[in-house]
């Protein structure tokens, strides 16, 4: 059966349209065929040509950077193997393939397709935006970073004088300023004695409150405060040494401290500039409408225009969804529930309407006529509908039927097993000779539970029998009691620097599981092997009908000095 053949039958194709528009494309390529390892000119960049699509050394390139990679962030054992050139080109070879019958069976007209690509589009403009408006007008130097490290890493030791009764305190002003030492009044009349004399001793930014901070840090040594006022109490603070932070500590806080000033820069910049958008920007919001969307009430018209931003509509069904729920339940009275639910739909419709304003900026700019981004675009696309075609084209083939399912399972049971599961007693013994002297007397008959009690070190009591699955047991222990019988006792196992004796008291599993238990499981493997079978049967029938040329010369130049 052709590949036509099958999208008429079954698949996607079902419009006379795009069922002419296949059978043209199948009949154009008709006896095109295959022509692996071509002359290409010496001056070729192409690493294969695809019915007249070049596949680019550049696209190439990027390929294996992205397989090194994944490699790279895989755990590994030795040497990591060798890129298979001739496989990459294949792989790129065969999604090309895909993407063309893609274009020609008019998957990229589907309306899900279109509106991914349109949504892409808009968040890579917006993307886009934030960079040239945001991130690329930002930005903290290294002056920038040391004022800041001098202000708040640098530490100060202070005294205080504390009361939460204002009038105490006023008091205890009035002592220092008749001379009295700031430590004596301390001790007299502060509620807080710390280390004695109100000794704090040294503190940075942010340990206390603001209030507290900013009368602190402005005093210089030996300069007594006014009264601070806290929400605890009220403060007499003195300072009476200040200690820079270190070099070597503004060295390791630096790049920290970078990444805080520019957070902080970037929220500013970007509160800025949105808030620019909308004073230029016409917003009409229908609050009785919005109001009206109680917490507990339901609408009939999700498509009402609930607010417009340059025109633009905010339908009531997007306000539900950007709240993430159409009602509430509970006790609280409805006022209260009224009131709650119009202030989540507030900050729904500011929400939304600040993605609107955005959006609509970044389409101003068009950036689809930049290179680069339609590139990208393009690419992304290229992706996309290589996802659709194996959803929509490929794998409704894969699903299998009960009677399929059924069948894989009868004739596949041995992968569909329990876990074995053994039950045992362990004895434990820090030395080999101790471990041998024990196995020789349980050869000669000893009873293993009084010779465990009597010899080994750590081996639990006597207890209920206690099943453990094989493959959480060591492999030193899996390898010592496999051939063991039911009641046999292992021989030595070395296990680190410790010895142990098992005997095995049961063992079981290791029967075919019940296909209801496991038929999702089966469902899984089954739709795998007929997916990948599916596939290369289409990709089969695109190369009988393709024109392919691999450049030869340029991937032996690759595989000579690859990048």
């Amino acid at each position: 059966m052709s590949l036509y053949q099958i999208h008429k039958r079954e698949l996607f194709v079902t419009s006379d349209k795009y069922v002419a528009a296949a059978f043209l494309s199948f009949l154009a390529l008709m006896g095109a065929g295959c022509a692996l390892w071509s002359v290409f000119p010496k001056d070729s960049s192409a690493v294969a040509v695809v019915n007249d699509c070049e596949i680019s050394v550049d696209a190439f390139h990027e390929r294996t950077r992205n397989i090194h990679r994944a490699k790279s962030m895989a755990p590994s054992e030795g040497v990591p193997p060798e890129i298979d050139i001739e496989g990459i080109v294949r792989e790129m070879i065969n999604d090309r393939l895909i993407i063309q019958e893609a274009y020609r069976v008019s998957l990229d007209e589907d309306p899900l397709f279109a509106d991914r690509i349109n949504r892409h589009i808009t968040n890579s403009s917006v993307a886009r935006l934030r960079k040239e408006e945001v991130i690329d007008k930002i930005m903290a130097g290294d002056k920038e970073i040391r004022e800041y490290f001098d202000t708040h890493y640098e530490e100060i030791r202070v005294r205080q004088i504390f009361s939460k009764d204002r009038k105490k305190a006023e008091d205890a002003l009035m002592l220092l300023k008749d001379g009295e030492a700031f430590s004596e009044v301390a001790k007299s009349k502060s509620e807080w004695q710390g280390k004695g004399g109100g000794d704090l001793g040294f503190i940075k930014r942010g340990k206390m409150e603001d209030a507290f901070d900013e009368a602190a840090f402005a005093l210089k040594k030996g300069e007594t405060s006014d009264i601070v006022q806290t929400s605890t109490g009220f403060h007499i603070i003195k300072m009476e040494e200040r200690r820079p932070a270190s070099d070597e500590m503004f060295e390791a806080r630096k790049k920290k401290i970078r990444k805080k000033l520019l957070r902080e820069k970037e929220k500013k910049r970007s509160d800025d500039y949105v808030a620019d958008l909308k004073t230029k920007a016409d917003i009409r919001i229908d609050t009785e409408l919005l109001y009206s969307l109680d917490a507990a009430g339901e609408t009939d018209d999700t498509d009402a225009v609930v607010a417009r931003v340059n025109g633009a509509p905010i339908s009531v069904g997007e306000v539900i969804q950007e709240t993430g729920q159409k009602s509430s339940h509970g006790r609280r009275s409805q006022c209260k529930r009224q009131q709650e639910s119009k202030e989540v739909n507030q900050e729904a419709i500011d929400r939304l309407m600040l993605y609107l304003l955005v959006q609509q900026e970044a389409k101003k700019k068009n950036y689809m006529d930049d290179a680069l981004f339609a590139e990208a675009v393009r690419k992304y696309k290229d992706s996309l509908l290589l996802s659709f075609y194996k959803e929509k084209i490929v794998l409704p083939r894969a699903i299998p039927t009960e009677e399929e399912l059924s069948r894989y399972y009868e004739t596949h049971k041995d992968n569909f097993r329990k876990d074995h599961e053994v039950c045992f007693s362990k004895m434990l013994f820090s030395s080999l000779d101790t471990a041998e002297e024990a196995l020789r007397e349980l050869n000669k008959g000893a009873d293993f539970e009084f010779l465990a009690s009597e010899k080994a070190f750590g081996s639990p009591g006597r207890r209920a029998n206690v099943w453990v699955p094989l493959g959480r047991l060591s492999p030193e222990i899996r390898e010592g009691i496999k051939d063991l019988a039911v009641g046999g006792i292992s021989n030595v196992i070395c296990e680190e620097s410790k010895y142990s004796i098992i005997k095995l008291k049961g063992k079981r599993g290791g029967e075919p599981e019940e296909f209801a238990r496991v038929s999702d499981v089966v469902k899984q493997v089954v739709v795998k092997e007929n997916f990948d079978k599916w596939l290369q049967e289409y990709l089969n029938e695109l190369r009988k009908v393709s024109a392919i040329h691999i450049n030869k010369r340029l991937l032996n130049e690759l595989a000579a000095s690859p990048e």
